[in-house]
């Protein structure tokens, strides 16, 4: 009742009495479930009820509570420079904040760095949510651990990714939803690909296809559908390497142009494998001319456009290996561009393979060996090398 004739009369002279900013704390926190829980409709109609904190002057944590929470809806919405701007006024008033503000101001930096692609950046900030939530009496931020789970995956580290991925599994409670469940399993589903482990692969990727059909999430049915395929590609089982990736092409064609090429990608190095040749090259015709349209709408991927026309080349000299061109391109272009990269350097160990594979059949011995001590040095890299942080 005071806090209602508080409002019509358009002022705060005192501080809220602790029934009243019990009261507030508890509605914030049903409204930051809902925007964590992609129920972006509910928590719109609810931010106006919000909003009343902003003329709470002595209310200095709901103020900031509602503020980091505004700008996490912002940042979901992808509405990415209205988040940034919001983060960035919030960064001056954060020298008292307590740790719940703490954790979802970090959850939101982790979410705006990686989108920049600022991936290091990315993992401290969604590291520091986690110990947020925790020093606040909390479970671990299970959206912070998908986070850390899905920046290793960019970053080439397929067993950093389960480790946070599982963890984030084994926090979360009953009232998870569907999407998020979703989303662990394809990060599980793809890591374990990357490992060997393909049948435990196989179980996380159908759950997580189950899981994101149920909600209509088609962009990540899609995604998942695809790193199914790039499973059966790796388990040389071609047709159903390639069904699946006809079946992700339905489900991007209207969501998702850069997933869409990638899919067309694997479609087409399956293809390659298949020594269907003409096909292959239709393929990658056509994911050229989009990526030249620039129609390749890209958040959070392993790859960019240059990226996508390396592979492309890539793909292509593979169709004629036993030209020397071929070879060179290969060998002094396709593997240190891949190299190079985080999650990429999967794609330098498929062209050493392939290359080793070419100068075995050649009988060129010390070629042979010198690609497979590539490919050793690569393997150290992803499964020893440890992510510097300044």
């Amino acid at each position: 009742m005071l806090a209602t004739v508080k409002e019509f009369m358009g002022i705060q002279k005192h501080p809220l009495l602790e029934h009243e900013i019990r009261t507030y704390s508890d509605r914030l926190q049903v409204w930051k479930t809902l925007i964590i829980k992609g129920r972006f409709a509910e928590a719109k109609a609810m931010q106006e009820e919000m909003s009343i904190i902003l003329d709470l002057p002595f209310e200095h944590d709901l103020y900031l509570l509602y503020l980091v929470s505004e700008a996490l809806l912002l940042g979901m919405e992808y509405n990415i420079p209205a988040a940034e701007e919001k983060l960035s006024f919030v960064e001056g008033l954060l020298e008292d904040a307590n740790h719940d503000i703490l954790d979802l101001y970090h959850l939101n930096k982790g979410f705006l760095c990686a989108y920049a692609g600022d991936l290091i950046s990315s993992l401290k900030h969604s590291y520091k949510a986690v110990s947020h939530a925790e020093k606040a009496g909390k479970d671990a931020n299970v959206s912070a651990l998908i986070n850390i789970s899905h920046t290793y995956i960019f970053l080439g580290k397929p067993l950093q990714a389960i480790r946070y991925a599982e963890r984030a599994k084994a926090h979360v409670r009953s009232d998870i939803t569907m999407m998020t469940s979703a989303v662990i399993e394809n990060n599980l589903g793809t890591c374990y690909s990357h490992v060997g482990e393909y049948r435990k692969a196989s179980e996380s990727l159908e759950l997580s296809i189950a899981q994101s059909k149920s909600v209509n999430a088609n962009d990540l049915t899609g995604e998942v559908l695809t790193n199914k395929a790039r499973l059966k590609l790796m388990m040389r089982m071609y047709e159903e390497c390639i069904n699946l990736c006809d079946q992700a092409l339905i489900y991007l064609e209207n969501e998702h142009k850069g997933l869409y090429v990638g899919t067309l990608l694997t479609k087409a190095d399956c293809l390659c494998e298949m020594k269907r040749y003409d096909e292959c090259r239709e393929l990658l015709v056509c994911a050229r001319a989009m990526i030249e349209e620039g129609n390749s709408d890209v958040l959070m991927e392993a790859t960019n456009d240059d990226e996508r026309i390396i592979t492309i080349n890539a793909i292509s000299h593979l169709m004629t290996l036993d030209n020397s061109d071929s070879v060179s391109y290969i060998q002094d272009v396709a593997i240190p561009h891949f190299r190079a990269g985080g999650l990429s350097k999967f794609g330098a160990l498929h062209y050493c393979d392939q290359l080793e594979a070419h100068f075995i059949k050649k009988r060129a011995k010390t070629k042979a060996n010198a690609i497979a001590a590539i490919s050793r040095d690569i393997y150290k890299e992803i499964y020893h090398g440890e992510i510097e942080f300044d």
